[in-house]
């Protein structure tokens, strides 16, 4: 990893201010930031493929005001109805998340699931409460800012005793859905608690997705996507970088585990064509109980530098790491009169190349999909396979091995005791066939592969369910009396292990989530 993204970051810190001023600081003042819900990210999406929105749709969440602000700048042909009222159901959204505070209830069976975009991570009950966006603004200076709790049952779903309050407990409280952003010269600096989705992906993302529990941390991330003016960065059309430092909440699971470690995630999207759009990902693991720490330790971990070190090597490793590139190329429109609107897209995931002439990340994991849209953007429709080992690529020769796993951080790629990738897991492989009805708000899909060390979360100690795989979800969204009920229902089965309270061979969930306008 080291310079091959730190570069690109630090090139466009230091140019992307300056080169966006004329067209957009000025109108992009601080927002809190601002994750779709599944359908807004398909009228999203269908417009960037079909009205040329200048957006990203593969890095949340943005800045509300970023999202709002390409909105505006998008003008849907006169006539064009399916276009306008994809863009009214999304900035009603924006409307609501951000003017409107919100209470939400979500009761559920007690049993895991393979949780994707939009997801709720919990295997259990949860309430969420939020309250509404405050602004102000000083000439070029504005803040932003958002209070958000929420309690739930313990996330770790293979967890059996518990203690106390905090990570260990059987209910946790935690900030999540808050946010104080202090936005400046294109930029805002922020401190929050939210989940990260960063990828093309509907069913999982292999870097940081809706599996794990928010991250409570400070970051910096640019305030629009629009391109820049910037002669050196126009080339990359709407594009955001986002970089942030939190703290995990992760539960003992093995004697000797390095806790409180520090997780650091950078994201650089770009959109250099409207039928191509390209992101870097990258995150780090460092710190923690017995491991090296201090300001020098993360410097060392943030430049690439002593990473993922072997036994054998003379020093310690700074940190855990992974990296890599994601693509999602639309069909030509001359298709879409035979099979619809189309995109394919691919993301890759792999460990640094240390010690190597060229440190560019290698050993990936990988995922490949196809989605359509049809029935004038009303459906869509979408195929995904997703490979959790090393060396997955179609052409590698060596010996594939499960990622996520490392000796150095025996929790692996967690947080709060679940997967921060893939739902997956460690060393698996899964097929997801999904459909949505955007209208009716309703999503279905089924999955069916391997999954090699457990599902939802993750302990090294236990023989938790895992092997053949086969499941299905539905879930759909009704409007009663000003409020949002969603029923849903999935079922997982798996061949092999030993079930673990919530965590089971054969998982049942039933659930009804409640969402109440304040």
């Amino acid at each position: 990893m080291r310079h091959w993204f730190v570069l690109p970051c630090w090139v466009a810190l230091s140019l992307g201010a300056g080169g966006v001023q004329a067209q957009s600081t000025a109108a992009t003042g601080a927002s809190v930031p601002y994750t779709p819900s599944w359908t807004a990210r398909h009228h999203l999406q269908w417009l960037g493929d079909h009205a040329a929105l200048p957006l990203t749709g593969s890095h949340w969440p943005l800045p509300a005001a970023a999202v709002r602000q390409a909105l505006d700048r998008m003008a849907p042909a006169a006539g064009d109805a399916q276009l306008q009222a994809a863009r009214d159901f999304v900035l009603k959204e924006l409307d609501m998340a951000q003017n409107q505070g919100r209470a939400q209830l979500h009761l559920r069976s007690e049993s895991e699931g393979l949780n994707g975009y939009g997801d709720n991570y919990t295997p259990g009950s949860s309430a969420q409460l939020s309250s509404a966006e405050l602004r102000r603004s000083w000439g070029d200076v504005s803040v932003a800012g958002r209070l958000g709790v929420r309690v739930e049952a313990s996330p770790n779903s293979l967890q059996s005793q518990f203690s106390g309050l905090g990570t260990e407990g059987e209910f946790q409280a935690r900030p999540d859905g808050s946010a104080a952003v202090l936005g400046f010269g294109g930029w805002n600096l922020q401190a929050f608690s939210h989940r990260q989705w960063w990828g093309p992906g509907w069913q999982s993302s292999l870097v940081s997705g809706h599996n794990n529990p928010s991250w409570t941390g400070a970051g910096i991330q640019r305030a629009s996507v629009a391109p820049s003016d910037s002669a050196w960065l126009s080339w990359m059309g709407p594009w955001n970088l986002d970089v942030f430092v939190a703290k995990a909440q992760d539960p003992r699971v093995v004697d000797k585990q390095p806790q409180g470690f520090l997780f650091s995630g950078m994201r650089l999207t770009m959109k250099p064509q409207p039928w191509l759009e390209l992101g870097l990902s990258r995150g780090l693991q460092t710190g923690g109980a017995g491991r090296p720490g201090g300001a020098l330790n993360f410097a060392k971990s943030f430049f690439g530098q002593e990473v993922n070190k072997n036994p054998e090597d003379p020093f310690t490793d700074s940190s855990g790491q992974i990296a890599g590139y994601d693509v999602r190329v639309r069909c030509p429109k001359s298709w879409s009169g035979v099979i619809g609107s189309c995109a394919a897209y691919t993301q890759w995931m792999g460990e640094d190349a240390a010690g190597s002439a060229i440190p560019l990340p290698f050993k990936f994991m990988s995922l490949w999909g196809v989605e359509s849209t049809y029935g004038q953007g009303q459906y869509r429709v979408f195929a995904e396979w997703a490979n959790t080992n090393a060396y997955s690529l179609p052409w590698d020769t060596k010996e594939r091995f499960p990622g996520y796993v490392n000796g150095v951080y025996s929790q692996g790629y967690t947080q709060g005791g679940r997967w921060a990738g893939s739902a997956q897991g460690s060393g698996s492989e899964v097929l997801t066939v999904g459909w949505m009805d955007a209208a009716r708000q309703r999503m279905v899909k089924v999955h069916a592969g391997k999954v090699h060390t457990s599902l939802g979360a993750y302990d090294p100690r236990v023989s938790a369910p895992r092997g053949d795989l086969w499941g299905v979800s539905a879930s759909q969204v009704y409007a009663w009396m000003g409020m949002r009920l969603t029923p849903e229902l999935a079922y997982t089965e798996l061949s092999d292990g030993q079930d673990q309270r919530a965590n089971k061979r054969q998982n049942l969930r039933v659930g009804m989530v409640v969402a109440v306008p304040l």
